[in-house]
């Protein structure tokens, strides 16, 4: 039996693809991946990893403007802000003279 941590994202309850084993059954549009899988395309994917993993990324435009319009958070060049409750803190690498986004903590 499988471990209560990885009993629902192991997919062990899978089902066949409708139409592969019989050709008499045919269906229109074949949803095979189920909704709890598939990825939100409104989140920002930098975002997102940020929060799964420690590290670092930098931030393009995109980024930024997602950061300005979801937390509303406006960086500045000096300064270091926190977006929301994630752990996530943005600021300005003088290295790399860009946006950065850090998380510190796992979260998990």
């Amino acid at each position: 039996m499988d471990p209560f941590s990885t009993f629902f994202t192991n997919h062990r309850h899978r089902r066949a693809i409708p139409g592969a084993g019989d050709p008499r059954y045919t269906r229109k549009h074949q949803n095979i991946v189920p909704d709890y899988v598939k990825t939100d395309p409104t989140k920002n994917p930098k975002i997102e990893l940020i929060r799964q993993k420690r590290g670092k990324q930098i931030c393009d435009t995109n980024t930024l403007n997602y950061i300005r319009k979801e937390y509303n958070v406006i960086p500045y060049k000096g300064k270091t802000k926190k977006l929301g409750s994630t752990g996530i803190k943005l600021y300005f690498d003088n290295q790399l003279n860009k946006f950065v986004i850090e998380n510190e903590s796992t979260g998990l």
